[in-house]
């Protein structure tokens, strides 16, 4: 992994979104099996103590923690979120994540093979994870350079980024029901689903601001920042040959100028292969980034 920075190449074109929707198309109903958690060696002290009891050795980067069997409700309308979270666990509140699947913005769901994955991998840590539909537009999947000139496929980023602002608003709402501090959440996606959790948690409304965002293989539109964004760590592949990795170059760049904490973790050789189901290469420094950025309190 490292951290570099280019020029930003052309734009994707609609062929090659195409095959975003392969990769990430992958879709079932039933959550992931659940291993038991992990014989691990101590490496992170205790989070201070606080309200939540969330102050486990190693709590938010290793797992130790079995995954409760996974809950699915309505956070807005019609639309539905799957809930992961750590089983038997002693915390009475702990860090909230929305997650938002990829598809090019007209496709998949939040119940793909990749969001089951993530779901599993962050419950294991101590996290709950909330991951949400949203509403999909219809067609080819699409970039958004492409949405940014068709007024159509404008309105679906604006609608899926809406979604995942309620979907952020839902958590602080049912903090108490679900187990989840209000003053400690995250949002997060791969590929089109990390343009939406940008495009979410840059605009958030006051009180449901998150502390971080996670960006895997995304895009960002430089009218979404102000002043002071959260934190963001943006990971992506630098043979990405449909999102291009010089977004994210971009990306880290914009958000440091407004003021912002912005990380850009490199995937040396990969493609867009990363938004599928995750490796530890992805997994760790995502976890070690929320625990910093998220558990560690908003900073």
């Amino acid at each position: 992994m490292r951290v570099t920075g280019f020029t930003r190449p052309g734009l994707v074109g609609p062929v090659m979104l195409l095959a975003l929707a392969a990769l990430l198309g992958g879709c079932g109903s039933a959550g992931p099996a659940t291993p038991a958690a992990s014989s691990i060696t101590s490496t992170w002290p205790p989070l201070p103590a606080g309200p939540c009891a969330d102050d486990q050795e190693n709590r938010y980067v290793a797992e130790i923690f079995d995954v409760a069997p996974v809950q699915t409700t309505t956070y807005t309308d019609s639309l539905q979120v799957d809930v992961y979270r750590p089983a038997q666990d002693p915390a009475s509140c702990r860090v909230g994540i929305v997650w938002v699947h990829g598809g090019g913005f007209t496709q998949a769901s939040r119940d793909g093979t990749a969001e089951q994955a993530w779901g599993a991998a962050l419950a294991r840590r101590g996290y709950l994870l909330a991951s949400i539909d949203y509403r999909l537009g219809t067609g080819a999947p699409f970039s958004l350079d492409e949405a940014s000139t068709d007024p159509k496929d404008q309105a679906v980023v604006d609608d899926a980024i809406a979604d995942a602002r309620s979907a952020l608003a839902w958590l602080v709402t049912n903090a108490d029901d679900l187990g989840v501090d209000p003053d400690r959440l995250a949002v997060g996606g791969t590929s089109a689903g990390a343009m939406i959790a940008l495009g979410a948690g840059l605009t958030a409304a006051t009180g449901t601001r998150p502390c971080t965002i996670v960006s895997i293989a995304g895009d960002l539109d430089p009218t979404w920042v102000g002043d002071r964004p959260p934190a963001t760590l943006l990971i992506h592949g630098d043979a990405d040959q449909l999102v291009p990795y010089d977004n994210s170059v971009d990306a880290r760049a914009a958000l440091i100028e407004k003021g912002g904490t912005a990380e850009l973790v490199t995937i040396p050789g990969s493609g867009h292969e990363i938004t599928g189901p995750p490796t530890d290469e992805l997994i760790v420094p995502t976890a070690r980034w929320l625990r910093g950025h998220a558990a560690a309190g908003c900073g």
